[in-house]
């Protein structure tokens, strides 16, 4: 995801290696400014943004901290981002601080954007889908049994933030990493 912020720059959420000319029209949208790394797994193509812009900052949750700064310099965890109007970024409770969400508010409402927390993938045909379906990382949003055995301590305190999430006045919709956005 790239988020514009009030100052026309530009949040990169979970870096994906992009063709030239995608580069081009991110590049004609706002330079990248922040980039978020969400985890320690959505880390591999963080080192070629920060090569091809020297002046980004790289936060990521502080669970990750270690893994992200193997590949590429962390200026800070989520914590100390500084102020990214109209985003927010948060930790999220129950995941000893290896994964967050961004909430970004405009005139429209509120968008809540995730990485690995949720999917939202359907249950997919032939032997990948079945694999989907047996992990649990298919079917409709959920929090997936892999994430789940990877990353969550305190299962009530997920389910009790993401119930408050899902509560959240003038949300519109919930972007997810894997699989389609979810529209109020």
């Amino acid at each position: 995801s790239a988020i514009k912020l009030d100052d026309g720059s530009l949040v990169i959420h979970s870096a994906v290696a992009l063709d030239p000319s995608t580069q081009k029209e991110l590049e004609a949208w706002g330079t990248p400014r922040l980039l978020i790394v969400p985890n320690p797994w959505h880390r591999l193509d963080a080192p070629a943004y920060k090569t091809r812009y020297p002046g980004l900052k790289i936060y990521c949750p502080e669970g990750a901290r270690k893994r992200v700064g193997k590949l590429v310099p962390v200026d800070g965890s989520y914590d100390a981002l500084p102020a990214t109007p109209p985003l927010t970024v948060r930790h999220l409770d129950g995941v000893k601080q290896r994964e967050g969400y961004l909430e970004l508010r405009d005139d429209a409402g509120v968008t809540l954007i995730f990485n690995d927390a949720i999917f939202n993938q359907p249950h997919l045909p032939g032997g990948f889908g079945f694999v989907y379906k047996l992990i649990g990382s298919s079917g409709g949003p959920r929090v997936t049994r892999l994430l789940k055995l990877a990353m969550v301590r305190d299962q009530r305190a997920l389910r009790a933030q993401l119930e408050k999430l899902a509560e959240t006045p003038s949300l519109r919709r919930v972007i997810v990493a894997h699989g389609a956005h979810i529209k109020s």
